[in-house]
Protein backbone atom coordinates (compact mmCIF):
# COMPACT_ATOMS: atom_id res chain seq x y z
CA UNK A 1 0.00 0.00 0.00
CA UNK A 2 1.08 3.05 -1.23
CA UNK A 3 0.23 6.25 1.03
CA UNK A 4 1.16 9.96 1.59
CA UNK A 5 -0.27 12.74 4.01
CA UNK A 6 -2.39 15.69 4.18
CA UNK A 7 -1.67 18.96 3.97
CA UNK A 8 0.78 20.57 6.15
CA UNK A 9 0.89 17.17 7.11
CA UNK A 10 3.88 14.04 7.28
CA UNK A 11 3.66 10.65 7.20
CA UNK A 12 2.97 8.39 10.79
CA UNK A 13 4.28 5.09 9.61
CA UNK A 14 3.26 3.76 13.32
CA UNK A 15 -0.74 5.21 12.57
CA UNK A 16 -0.66 3.40 8.74
CA UNK A 17 0.94 0.31 10.14
CA UNK A 18 -2.20 -0.23 12.19
CA UNK A 19 -4.21 -0.66 9.10
CA UNK A 20 -1.72 -2.39 6.55
CA UNK A 21 -1.27 -5.19 9.77
CA UNK A 22 -5.30 -5.58 9.52
CA UNK A 23 -5.44 -6.49 5.87
CA UNK A 24 -1.80 -8.03 5.69
CA UNK A 25 -0.22 -5.74 3.23
CA UNK A 26 2.72 -4.14 3.40
CA UNK A 27 3.30 -0.43 4.01
CA UNK A 28 5.17 2.07 1.83
CA UNK A 29 4.51 5.93 2.94
CA UNK A 30 6.59 8.97 2.13
CA UNK A 31 6.41 12.61 2.78
CA UNK A 32 5.75 14.84 -0.31
CA UNK A 33 8.64 17.44 -1.46
CA UNK A 34 8.22 20.42 1.06
CA UNK A 35 6.45 18.64 3.84
CA UNK A 36 8.02 16.45 6.88
CA UNK A 37 11.57 14.79 5.99
CA UNK A 38 10.91 16.01 2.85
CA UNK A 39 10.67 19.67 4.25
CA UNK A 40 14.05 20.42 2.94
CA UNK A 41 13.97 19.21 -0.87
CA UNK A 42 12.31 22.59 -2.29
CA UNK A 43 11.44 26.05 -1.56
CA UNK A 44 8.23 26.64 -0.61
CA UNK A 45 5.90 29.93 -0.05
CA UNK A 46 6.12 30.89 3.55
CA UNK A 47 2.43 32.29 2.67
CA UNK A 48 1.33 28.77 1.71
CA UNK A 49 2.55 25.72 0.31
CA UNK A 50 -0.20 26.03 -2.78
CA UNK A 51 0.99 29.25 -3.58
CA UNK A 52 4.40 27.68 -4.70
CA UNK A 53 4.84 28.59 -8.58
CA UNK A 54 1.15 29.04 -8.46
CA UNK A 55 0.95 31.32 -11.66
CA UNK A 56 2.34 28.30 -14.19
CA UNK A 57 1.44 24.62 -14.50
CA UNK A 58 5.19 24.19 -15.16
CA UNK A 59 6.49 25.57 -11.55
CA UNK A 60 3.68 24.50 -9.53
CA UNK A 61 4.76 22.78 -5.99
CA UNK A 62 1.69 20.25 -7.24
CA UNK A 63 3.70 19.08 -10.36
CA UNK A 64 6.22 17.58 -8.28
CA UNK A 65 3.84 16.55 -5.46
CA UNK A 66 2.17 14.27 -8.34
CA UNK A 67 5.32 13.47 -9.44
CA UNK A 68 6.56 11.95 -6.10
CA UNK A 69 3.56 9.94 -5.60
CA UNK A 70 4.45 8.05 -8.68
CA UNK A 71 7.92 7.77 -8.40
CA UNK A 72 6.89 6.44 -4.64
CA UNK A 73 4.50 4.03 -6.67
CA UNK A 74 7.41 2.71 -8.87
CA UNK A 75 9.53 2.52 -5.92
CA UNK A 76 6.96 0.40 -4.22
CA UNK A 77 6.38 -1.95 -6.52
CA UNK A 78 10.02 -2.74 -7.33
CA UNK A 79 10.26 -3.54 -3.57
CA UNK A 80 7.32 -5.46 -3.46
CA UNK A 81 8.12 -7.46 -6.35
CA UNK A 82 6.17 -10.74 -6.78
CA UNK A 83 4.60 -9.96 -3.33
CA UNK A 84 1.28 -9.17 -5.28
CA UNK A 85 -0.69 -5.80 -6.54
CA UNK A 86 -0.40 -2.23 -5.56
CA UNK A 87 -2.88 -0.29 -3.49
CA UNK A 88 -2.63 3.82 -3.65
CA UNK A 89 -4.67 5.42 -0.18
CA UNK A 90 -4.22 9.22 1.04
CA UNK A 91 -6.68 11.27 2.59
CA UNK A 92 -7.39 15.11 1.83
CA UNK A 93 -4.60 16.12 -0.14
CA UNK A 94 -2.86 12.99 0.05
CA UNK A 95 -6.21 11.31 -1.37
CA UNK A 96 -6.21 14.19 -4.72
CA UNK A 97 -2.42 12.71 -5.42
CA UNK A 98 -3.38 9.55 -5.28
CA UNK A 99 -5.69 9.92 -7.76
CA UNK A 100 -3.66 11.93 -10.02
CA UNK A 101 -0.84 9.58 -9.86
CA UNK A 102 -3.76 6.79 -10.61
CA UNK A 103 -4.93 8.85 -13.75
CA UNK A 104 -1.74 9.22 -14.72
CA UNK A 105 -0.39 5.79 -14.42
CA UNK A 106 -3.39 3.31 -13.51
CA UNK A 107 -0.33 1.22 -11.25
CA UNK A 108 -2.96 0.23 -8.49
CA UNK A 109 -4.83 -2.35 -8.55
CA UNK A 110 -7.26 -1.31 -6.11
CA UNK A 111 -7.49 2.56 -4.74
CA UNK A 112 -8.77 4.09 -1.47
CA UNK A 113 -9.20 7.97 -0.53
CA UNK A 114 -10.91 9.75 1.76
CA UNK A 115 -12.11 13.71 1.12
CA UNK A 116 -9.51 13.78 -1.93
CA UNK A 117 -9.64 17.75 -2.83
CA UNK A 118 -8.91 19.45 -5.80
CA UNK A 119 -11.78 19.13 -7.40
CA UNK A 120 -14.45 20.96 -9.09
CA UNK A 121 -11.83 24.30 -8.76
CA UNK A 122 -14.81 27.10 -9.07
CA UNK A 123 -17.06 25.38 -6.81
CA UNK A 124 -14.33 24.82 -4.31
CA UNK A 125 -13.35 28.34 -4.52
CA UNK A 126 -17.01 29.95 -3.32
CA UNK A 127 -17.64 26.79 -0.61
CA UNK A 128 -14.15 26.13 1.09
CA UNK A 129 -13.13 28.18 4.63
CA UNK A 130 -10.16 26.71 5.45
CA UNK A 131 -7.19 25.07 4.16
CA UNK A 132 -5.33 25.42 1.08
CA UNK A 133 -8.73 26.47 -0.95
CA UNK A 134 -8.83 29.23 1.46
CA UNK A 135 -5.08 30.11 1.25
CA UNK A 136 -5.64 30.71 -2.35
CA UNK A 137 -8.79 32.56 -2.37
CA UNK A 138 -6.59 35.14 0.68
CA UNK A 139 -3.86 35.02 -1.90
CA UNK A 140 -5.78 36.08 -4.93
CA UNK A 141 -7.47 38.68 -3.04
CA UNK A 142 -4.49 40.50 -2.47
CA UNK A 143 -3.07 40.15 -5.85
CA UNK A 144 -6.17 40.26 -8.05
CA UNK A 145 -3.68 40.41 -11.47
CA UNK A 146 -2.60 37.07 -10.68
CA UNK A 147 -6.18 35.31 -11.39
CA UNK A 148 -6.16 34.55 -14.51
CA UNK A 149 -3.00 32.60 -14.36
CA UNK A 150 -3.83 30.59 -11.20
CA UNK A 151 -6.89 29.82 -12.24
CA UNK A 152 -4.78 28.55 -15.00
CA UNK A 153 -2.72 26.12 -12.88
CA UNK A 154 -5.57 25.11 -10.78
CA UNK A 155 -7.53 23.63 -13.31
CA UNK A 156 -4.55 22.05 -14.48
CA UNK A 157 -4.55 20.09 -11.72
CA UNK A 158 -8.00 19.83 -10.65
CA UNK A 159 -8.67 16.17 -10.15
CA UNK A 160 -11.95 16.08 -11.96
CA UNK A 161 -10.15 16.08 -15.34
CA UNK A 162 -8.52 12.70 -13.78
CA UNK A 163 -11.58 11.15 -12.53
CA UNK A 164 -12.74 9.34 -16.26
CA UNK A 165 -9.11 8.01 -16.21
CA UNK A 166 -9.77 5.59 -13.14
CA UNK A 167 -10.42 1.67 -13.84
CA UNK A 168 -9.75 0.07 -10.63
CA UNK A 169 -12.01 -0.40 -8.14
CA UNK A 170 -11.91 2.61 -5.54
CA UNK A 171 -13.55 3.19 -2.23
CA UNK A 172 -13.84 7.36 -1.97
CA UNK A 173 -14.93 8.88 1.70
CA UNK A 174 -17.03 12.25 1.27
CA UNK A 175 -18.09 14.18 4.20
CA UNK A 176 -21.91 16.03 4.69
CA UNK A 177 -20.32 18.75 6.33
CA UNK A 178 -16.16 19.62 5.82
CA UNK A 179 -15.59 23.45 4.99
CA UNK A 180 -11.76 22.25 3.52
CA UNK A 181 -13.11 19.28 1.24
CA UNK A 182 -16.91 20.11 0.52
CA UNK A 183 -19.07 17.29 -0.30
CA UNK A 184 -19.89 18.82 -3.33
CA UNK A 185 -16.35 19.17 -4.69
CA UNK A 186 -15.67 15.39 -4.18
CA UNK A 187 -19.02 14.49 -5.56
CA UNK A 188 -17.71 16.52 -8.54
CA UNK A 189 -15.17 13.83 -9.24
CA UNK A 190 -17.06 10.80 -8.49
CA UNK A 191 -19.72 11.90 -10.78
CA UNK A 192 -17.18 11.47 -13.44
CA UNK A 193 -15.66 8.11 -12.87
CA UNK A 194 -16.78 5.28 -14.94
CA UNK A 195 -17.16 2.55 -13.38
CA UNK A 196 -18.43 4.69 -10.53
CA UNK A 197 -16.81 4.23 -6.86
CA UNK A 198 -18.08 3.08 -3.88
CA UNK A 199 -18.93 5.83 -1.62
CA UNK A 200 -18.58 6.26 2.03
CA UNK A 201 -20.90 9.08 3.42
CA UNK A 202 -19.72 10.41 7.21
CA UNK A 203 -21.25 13.10 9.09
CA UNK A 204 -18.17 15.05 9.28
CA UNK A 205 -14.60 15.93 8.00
CA UNK A 206 -11.45 18.28 8.86
CA UNK A 207 -12.57 18.92 12.15
CA UNK A 208 -12.80 17.96 16.16
CA UNK A 209 -16.15 16.88 16.02
CA UNK A 210 -16.30 13.47 17.94
CA UNK A 211 -18.48 11.79 14.95
CA UNK A 212 -14.98 12.39 12.91
CA UNK A 213 -14.42 8.52 15.30
CA UNK A 214 -17.16 7.21 12.42
CA UNK A 215 -14.15 7.40 9.58
CA UNK A 216 -13.20 3.79 11.26
CA UNK A 217 -15.70 2.76 9.29
CA UNK A 218 -14.31 4.33 6.00
CA UNK A 219 -10.93 2.48 7.39
CA UNK A 220 -12.86 -1.03 7.72
CA UNK A 221 -14.25 -1.08 4.52
CA UNK A 222 -10.76 -0.63 2.22
CA UNK A 223 -8.96 -2.74 4.38
CA UNK A 224 -11.27 -5.67 3.97
CA UNK A 225 -10.60 -5.28 0.51
CA UNK A 226 -7.33 -4.81 0.41
CA UNK A 227 -7.44 -8.05 2.54
CA UNK A 228 -9.64 -9.77 0.12
CA UNK A 229 -8.23 -9.00 -2.90
CA UNK A 230 -4.47 -9.81 -1.04
CA UNK A 231 -6.45 -13.42 -0.55
CA UNK A 232 -7.27 -13.77 -4.22
CA UNK A 233 -3.90 -13.00 -5.65
CA UNK A 234 -2.58 -15.64 -3.29
CA UNK A 235 -4.73 -18.10 -4.30
CA UNK A 236 -3.52 -17.29 -8.05
CA UNK A 237 0.03 -17.72 -7.21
Amino acid sequence: MVTTHGYNGQCNPVLEARHTATCGADLFCFDVRGFGLSRSACPVDPRGYILTGLTDPRTSILRGAVCDYVRAAEVAQRLGAGRGGVVFHGRSYGGALALLAQGLTSRAEYLAVALPTFGWLEGRRQLVTRGSGQEVNEHLARHPRLEAAATATLRYFDTVNIADRIACPTLIGVARRDDVVPAATVYAITNHMDPPPQIVELPVGHSTDEEERRWADFDARWTAAVAALGARESIAR
